[in-house]
């Protein structure tokens, strides 16, 4: 068990501004949910996946906020702990997940255990036991592009060596690769409820109930940006990257969920629009793209709104024209 959310400790609040600047964060939408302390954008649905704070079961929500369903919690309740949907095919203790495996990360005692679930069934399919934490794992997330996955630790106990260390783990064994310290890429940035995800640049994205700010810092450690929440959103324990869209879901300690925009053309995107399928293959661009843009205008998938359109219904014809012409301009 954990201390309560806790207001912004003055570095990031007093300091903000002497950091450089970045596109301002505006808010897409928001619904409501329950007290929570993890969340997870699914890729591949465009849903939402949440977990109570010491839950019986993780959620699941449409993009409106709709409840959908739920699986079982594996391993004991928790209020250290996250949930994260896979960026592509992940081998964890043995096992190898599909694209878009739900996981459950939990913190709450010892050393963070990793749950790989099914997400119709709700059936474990893969544990990994890691190497990392002291009874206080707050998020976690898949880093696709490095085969890894990076957990966060939160600021208790104080005064420890695990206070706000961030490490990237070995799938397979659960060994730590590596380790930094949120305070040391960035004095006074400190993590109570808070969670861990990987943008579209490869870089990780770092929320705190402690923090007004997202932190965006590379895998090893270097500091790189503060994008400071709109109003309204405040108190942070969970964050998914939509990054066809490039967009933001986060969750507030009291269960608030907002869709976060106003970072088009930034560099922490770091993708292609046209590239649908996610492929590094060379040529990048091919037909695959154009079936997986069908398939997710067929599912009414957010990616799916080109041209960014506010109307009813959001997903025209005139989507399909624009993603003939970004995918004929290609990907520079």
């Amino acid at each position: 068990m954990r201390r309560g959310p806790m207001c912004c400790f003055g570095v990031l609040c007093a300091a903000g501004a002497a950091v450089s600047a970045r596109a301002d964060l505006t808010v897409v939408a928001q619904f409501n949910t329950t007290a929570s302390v993890g969340l997870a954008f699914d890729h591949s649905t465009g849903e939402v996946w949440s977990y109570p704070d010491a839950g019986a079961v993780i959620r699941r929500y449409s993009a409106a906020g709709v409840l959908l369903g739920s699986v079982p919690r594996p391993g004991e309740a928790a209020n250290d702990a996250d949930v994260e949907v896979t960026d592509g095919p992940l081998t964890l203790a043995g096992v190898l997940l599909p694209d878009a495996t739900l996981l459950f990360i939990n913190g709450e005692s010892g050393t963070a255990d990793i749950y790989a679930i099914d997400k119709q069934s709700g059936a474990v399919v893969a544990t990994l036991v890691t190497a990392f934490g002291a009874s206080h794992v707050v998020g976690g997330a898949h880093h696709r592009q490095r085969g890894t996955i990076f957990l966060i630790q939160d600021a208790v106990p104080a005064g420890t060596s695990n206070d706000n260390l961030v490490a990237e783990i070995n799938p397979a064994t659960g060994a730590v690769i590596q380790s930094w310290y949120t305070t040391v890429a960035l004095p006074g940035f400190t993590v109570d409820f808070g969670d861990i995800e990987v943008a579209g640049n490869g870089n990780l994205l770092i929320v705190s109930s402690d923090e007004t700010s997202v932190g965006e810092f590379t895998p090893t450690g270097t500091f790189v940006a503060l994008r400071a929440l709109p109003a309204g959103v405040s108190s942070l324990c969970g964050i998914g990257v939509d990054r066809a869209a490039c967009e933001w879901w986060v969750i507030e300690t009291n269960g608030q969920v907002a869709r976060l925009g106003g970072l088009s053309g930034e560099a922490v995107c770091g993708s292609c629009y046209p590239n649908c399928d996610g492929s590094t293959g060379t040529p990048l661009l091919t037909a695959n793209d154009f079936q997986c843009f069908l398939n997710k205008f067929a599912a009414g998938a957010t990616y799916a709104n080109c041209d960014g359109s506010t109307g009813t219904p959001s997903l025209t014809a005139n989507d399909f024209q624009c993603f003939l012409n970004k995918f004929a301009a290609g990907c520079s």
